[in-house]
This record gives C-alpha cells, sequence and structure tokens, in this order.
C-alpha cells in the first residue's frame, strides 16, 4: 500500500500536526508492503495558498514562515518514507496521483483545495483525519463561533462529501461526524505515543533553561495564540501570584503571533520567565525541570500531546474541561479537570502548597498508551476505507 500523507502546513514549522505527519510515515514504511510518503507544497506555492488560510483565520497575511526544524533532521527521522514538495496545483494533483491512498486533514480550507483546486475525481480515495476540533465546545470568539458554523455547514459537507473516511481521536468529534455524515466510514483512533520512549529521552539532552529548586516550578507550553489559551494563562498567572508569588516559578516555552501578552505578563511578574521556542528534542528536559504542567486552552483539543507527555515524565496536569484534554486527564488521578478560572487557579494553588497525587502518573499514562497498536489500528482503517 503507498500512502501520501497531505498537509499543507509545510513540516519543517514543526507543530505537533507536522510531527504526527513525520512519526506516522516514519513508522508505516517501516512494515511491511507499506509505502507512506509526506507530500506538502514549496516554500513559493506555500505562500499563496497561505493568503486563502489567513483569509480563514480572520488574521492579516505574514508571508514571514517560521522554520524549527531543517530538512535534513525531518528526513533523518523520517527513515524509509520521503518528503516530497510541490510547486504548483498540477504537480501536487500528479504527486498524490501516484498513491494509493491519501490521508489528510479535515480543515475546511483543505477540503475546498481537494474539492475546487485537484478534484477527488483526479486522485486516489481521500481520508481526512481530524487534526483540529470539528467543534469548538464553548466558542467565544468571533473566529471559534465561525469555525463551528462552517463544518456544521452544508458547505463542509459538499466539500467533504466525496471522502472515503474520517478519522477522529475524541469523542466528540466523533459523534459529530457520524452524525453529518452518517453513511461515511469513521473511526476514533488514539493519536500514538510512546511513553517511555518519550521519558527516556529526557535523560539524553540537557535542561533547555534552569529552575529555582526552591519555588514550585509551572511549565506551559504551546504555541501563543488566542485558541491555546494565552489570555487565561496570564489571569491564571496573576491569580496565583497573589498568594503564591514566593512560591512559585512560572516558565512559558513556546512562540507565536500574541507573544506581546507574555512579554507584558514576564514584565509585570518577576516569576514568570518565557524561553521563547524550545526543541523539539529538549522538551523532554524541560518537562523534567517542572513540578505541574499547565494547558489553558479553552476552546478543545484533538491532539493533546503535551498532557501525555508531561504524565510521561511524572508531571501532574491542570487544564479545563475540554474536549481531548479531558479524555486523557482523570480528575485526581493523572491530574486535575477546571470549569472556571477561579477553579483552574484553586487546583495550581492545591499544587503548589505541596500537596500531592495518590497515582504512579508515570505508571497510569504508560498504561493508557500503546503506539505499535495505534499505528496498526490506523493501517487497518485505511485498508477498510480502500
Amino acid at each position: 500500500m503507498r500512502i501520501a500523507i497531505f498537509n499543507t502546513v509545510q513540516l519543517e514549522t514543526a507543530g505537533g500536526m507536522e510531527h504526527f505527519c513525520i512519526q506516522t510515515a516514519a513508522h508505516l514504511s517501516g512494515l511491511d508492503g507499506v509505502q507512506a510518503d509526506c507530500v506538502t507544497m514549496d516554500d513559493a506555492f506555500n505562500l499563496r495558498y497561505g493568503q486563502l488560510h489567513s483569509l480563514y483565520f480572520l488574521r492579516r497575511f505574514d508571508r514571514a514562515t517560521i522554520y524549527r526544524e531543517t530538512r535534513e533532521s525531518i528526513e533523518a527521522r523520517l527513515g524509509q518514507a520521503r518528503y516530497r514538495k510541490c510547486a504548483d496545483f498540477d504537480e501536487l494533483t500528479q504527486a498524490l496521483g501516484q498513491y494509493d491512498l491519501v490521508y489528510s486533514r479535515n480543515e475546511i480550507t483543505e477540503a475546498f483545495l481537494l474539492h475546487n483546486m485537484v478534484g477527488y475525481q483526479r486522485i486516489p480515495p481521500v481520508i481526512f483525519g481530524c487534526h483540529c476540533p470539528h467543534r469548538y465546545v464553548g466558542a467565544s470568539t468571533l473566529h471559534s463561533r465561525l469555525h463551528n458554523q462552517l463544518y456544521a455547514s452544508p458547505l463542509y459537507s459538499r466539500l467533504a462529501k466525496r471522502v472515503a473516511g474520517f478519522h477522529t481521536i475524541s469523542r466528540g468529534d466523533t459523534l459529530a461526524i457520524q452524525q453529518q455524515f452518517p453513511r461515511h466510514p469513521v473511526e476514533a483512533i488514539p493519536n500514538p505515543f510512546d511513553a517511555a520512549g518519550f521519558a527516556e529521552r529526557a535523560k539524553k539532552t540537557a535542561p533547555p533553561f534552569s529552575v529555582d529548586a526552591k519555588r514550585f516550578n509551572i511549565l506551559w507550553a504551546g504555541r501563543l495564540t488566542e485558541q491555546k489559551g494565552v489570555a487565561e494563562l496570564c489571569q491564571l498567572i496573576a491569580d496565583v501570584n497573589k498568594t503564591h508569588g514566593d512560591k512559585v516559578a512560572w516558565h512559558i516555552c513556546g512562540e507565536g503571533e500574541i507573544s506581546t501578552a507574555i512579554a507584558k505578563t514576564t514584565a509585570e511578574h518577576k516569576n514568570v520567565k518565557a524561553h521563547g521556542h524550545i526543541d523539539r528534542e529538549a522538551m523532554p528536559a524541560a518537562y523534567a525541570c517542572a513540578d505541574l504542567f499547565v494547558t489553558t486552552s479553552l476552546w478543545g483539543e484533538t491532539y493533546a500531546y503535551t498532557p501525555r507527555e508531561a504524565n510521561s515524565l511524572g508531571l501532574p496536569v491542570v487544564s479545563f474541561d475540554i474536549s481531548g484534554c479531558n479524555e486523557i486527564i482523570e480528575h485526581g488521578v493523572n491530574g486535575k479537570l477546571a470549569g472556571t478560572q477561579a477553579e483552574f487557579a484553586s487546583h495550581v494553588r492545591w499544587f503548589a502548597d505541596g500537596n500531592k497525587l495518590a497515582t504512579n502518573i508515570k505508571k497510569h499514562i504508560h498504561a493508557k498508551t500503546n503506539a505499535t497498536a495505534a499505528y496498526q489500528q490506523l493501517l487497518h482503517f485505511f485498508r477498510r476505507c480502500l
């Protein structure tokens, strides 16, 4: 079986989705009878497409692309898989046509591209992997409300009607897509994650920053965007510091479009350190430096890599009670879930006061994750759709 893992975002941007593409292509290509390659756009093509993407996300088009990983590093991680970049729609259509199956994200912009610019009839069967939430629960911003309306609309139903199936991750997405596409195969398969391997990597890399061992060190990592709850993070820091400012230290890892909010918070609070982007290879050591991990997204997640990563190092996690995160975090077992901003701050204070969960968090997350089984399940679903 020949599989094209198609992503309009270049792998060099090194986000969670890009990491998934690389890991999945590398693992599947190591199996007998399977060749899985990553297919995307070259720089110029990506910039042209980026204007459409920015229009959907209601933000000014930024021609500056942040590359955090080199192509050489990506190709080394891919192993037997290949990394192919296409210059235009004709080349992309020709490249995808060389495979038995195309696995793509379900973003509405990519559905538009495949429906209108490439044409489903010109390429092999397409499976959508739901790597952005199909519906943001409790959507409060203009973009999140627009997202929900578009995905539930006849427009998206039309754009995605000809796909061969949907791979979902969260329970919420599974139910929503089954209702919208009752005749399509829909299967929930967890993201492959090797908890033991991730924890082992922490021993091989020096910590990317230093911590004050006398303080309770709290880590946040992710893109500095509205979706990831940067405003909620800044409010959380202010709330907790009112009572525990002399006990805790905050470490923020990541880059993004609203980094100015973090700069303002670091200026206002001396116990907050912004470390910028941390290379993926160094992140296990970053978790190992901390006492608690917090994730402040309010929109819902599908991947939710960071809670798994934190748990694999034995860190408890505090999160809002949102889709994705509440399927990883069991309240009172490997972390705590909050319904409100005040409850979130209360949970953080509870941990900062020296309270601990009774669970062996490492063993708990290791028992809940099986990367090999997840890859096999994904491959079985591909064959079922074909």
